[in-house]
């Protein structure tokens, strides 16, 4: 990947995910999934803010139904304009299709995401991407959402999910990109 802008190995990257045989992208989610739900930050987390899979992302509707059975408050991301806020949900069945077709919950005032420290302490975000590398830069899809929100909630405990395919040696990356801590694949932590 060496030479080639963002732009480029996001796209080559993304046509592998989407080619994606349906059997192995559910059976490497379930295998990503497992692995997250036994890790200590995940363990640890009393609120989980999570994206919802869309397309061939790395499958998080039946980790969002896990977490809601195990008593953890769950937030999903609904974007407004150039920002991307986290509402609580109490059932998958409140996502509705939203930004790019994208399932957002409602955007009630009463169900965002408090920034306090107090509740930063007790979360985790679990965040999605196009590409990563070793050192855990990410590549996202190119609209800075997460980076923006992450700038916003300082301290927040990040995973990634992607599948192996989606990690390179080393890709390009800004300054103020934000690097999740930990990266789960099916073969494991990156």
């Amino acid at each position: 990947m060496a030479g080639k802008t963002k732009r480029e190995i996001r796209r080559e990257v993304l046509a592998v995910r989407e080619s994606l045989d349906k059997t192995i992208w559910k059976e490497s989610s379930r295998q990503i999934g497992a692995k997250l739900t036994k890790h200590p930050l995940f363990t640890a987390a009393e609120h989980i803010l999570c994206y919802v899979s869309y397309k061939r992302e790395v499958e998080t509707v039946e980790l969002l139904k896990y977490c809601l059975s195990t008593g953890k408050y769950v937030y999903c991301p609904r974007v407004a304009g150039k920002d991307m806020e986290f509402y609580r949900i109490f059932s998958t069945g409140e996502l509705e299709s939203g930004f790019y077709g994208i399932p957002e919950p409602p955007g009630r005032e009463d169900r965002l995401y408090h920034r306090a420290e107090e509740i930063r302490k007790r979360s985790l975000i679990v965040i999605p991407g196009a590409v990563f590398d070793r050192q855990h830069h990410r590549i996202g899809y190119g609209g800075g959402y997460y980076d923006r929100f992450l700038e916003k909630v300082p301290g927040i405990a990040t995973v990634a999910l992607a599948f192996s395919f989606q990690i390179q040696e080393a890709i390009p990356f800004d300054t103020h990109d934000i690097c999740p801590q930990v990266i789960i694949t099916e073969k494991g932590e990156v």
